[in-house]
């Protein structure tokens, strides 16, 4: 696996790619992170506890606020934000976009043609599960047309849950996935930690000092490949 290559990460949310992938995106400089999940609701959408908790006073404020710290994230390690447009769970937008998330993820991969395509690997939150399973299900249908390599990263914070990572990987094996541990590039620097730093809105409310907590342990990805002679 060249790690080098064009890289794009799928995020379900803006954080989600730099919490969990930024030191190989510190490291392969040029790379893309396409959000999934980067709809700015109405400003009458009620306000959900966590944008609340987060100081915000209307959901469109707390959204676009996250633009702005996702740009200024993304400037850090040289990357390149996408947004795919669809409102997260907690505007109650997964609900009724869920089916159109595979569609979307298919277009925007065949139009960026990546090398390397590192996507969630679908741990506790209802959006990242619902994005893993559409990119699994991008991965079945286009993995030998486009020719490139797909991991699955484990999201940091969700990771440290006990028993998810292994129900997880229990559930790829079910349908007939393997899922091989993979060591990602190595990056020695200060660039994820600044890149996080950017996403100020929602650290406190996660309790994270950036450099200081999970998104400063080591980054885990996990090689896919179709078990042989399993149905995909």
């Amino acid at each position: 696996m060249d790690p080098k290559g064009r890289l794009v990460v799928i995020s379900p949310h803006f954080d989600d790619a730099v919490f969990s992938c930024g030191d190989w995106l510190a490291a392969c400089p040029g790379g893309t992170v396409l959000t999934v999940y980067s709809g700015v609701p109405p400003s009458t959408a009620p306000l959900p506890d966590w944008d609340r908790r987060c100081g915000f006073a209307r959901a469109d404020q707390a959204v676009l606020a996250r633009h702005e710290e996702n740009r200024a994230a993304m400037a850090v390690l040289g990357a390149r934000g996408l947004g795919l447009g669809l409102l997260d769970d907690q505007y109650q937008g997964a609900a009724t976009v869920a089916g159109r998330i595979t569609g979307m993820l298919a277009s925007a991969l065949t139009t960026l043609q990546p090398a390397v395509v590192l996507m969630p690997l679908g741990l506790f939150h209802r959006d990242h599960l619902r994005v893993s399973d559409a990119a699994l299900t991008v991965w079945r249908l286009f993995r030998q047309a486009m020719n490139n390599t797909w991991l699955a990263y484990e999201e940091a914070l969700y990771r440290r849950k006990p028993g998810l990572l292994q129900q997880r990987l229990a559930e790829l094996r079910a349908q007939h996935v393997l899922a091989t541990p993979e060591a990602g590039p190595q990056y020695r620097g200060d660039r994820k930690t600044r890149a996080v730093a950017a996403y100020a809105s929602q650290l406190g409310a996660l309790g994270l000092t950036p450099g200081q907590g999970d998104d400063a342990a080591p980054e885990r990805y996990w090689l896919l490949a179709p078990e042989s002679g399993g149905q995909e």
